[in-house]
């Protein structure tokens, strides 16, 4: 903002300024406030694409099948498919370590949700993208957030165990 230096009094000037500086810091305010009114919350497929991973749609993921890449199975279908499931099937467990230590069941490999920045680019390198992946966490919520990053990522055959390993224990017996 420019000022004019006609005939004014220091006072004048002063009071000017900090009338223009009052009216910008106002603007700012209300730009700032719209801003985070208008923020996206930060989802976890969104944090895993801000880590390099690529965006991929369910259309590209699922183009060779009519099947949706992500599904839902139950601890009795796990048991089944432990049961009956060749080496091509990719098990993965998402809970910590401590949890791991704690109980676990046979063929899953574990891969914590915490650490899914280290091992989602390694897993899309070495397993194809239409390997049946399996993945179990607690009780299912962090198992389907690691299942929609492996959607994401190209995977089309996803499949997230609803109840966890804890279901797993109750319903079945680990």
């Amino acid at each position: 903002f420019r000022v004019s230096y006609e005939a004014t009094s220091v006072p004048t000037l002063l009071t000017r300024r900090l009338s223009a500086i009052n009216n910008m810091s106002f603007a700012l305010r209300c730009t700032f406030r719209a801003a985070i009114a208008h923020a996206r919350p930060l989802t976890h497929a969104r944090a895993f694409r801000a880590h390099g991973a690529p965006r991929i749609t369910r259309t590209m993921a699922s183009a060779a099948s009519n099947e949706p890449p992500l599904s839902n199975i139950t601890v009795k279908d796990l048991q089944e498919l432990l049961e009956v499931a060749d080496d091509d099937v990719v098990f993965v467990d998402v809970r910590e370590r401590d949890e791991w230590d704690a109980g676990h069941l046979p063929r899953f490999e574990l891969k914590a949700l915490s650490a899914a920045g280290e091992w989602l680019p390694t897993m899309q390198k070495e397993i194809k993208p239409d390997a049946k992946v399996v993945v179990m966490c607690k009780l299912g919520g962090r198992s389907m957030r690691a299942s929609e990053a492996l959607v994401q990522m190209g995977f089309t055959n996803v499949k997230n165990v609803v109840g966890g390993y804890e279901g797993y224990k109750t319903d079945i017996g680990a």
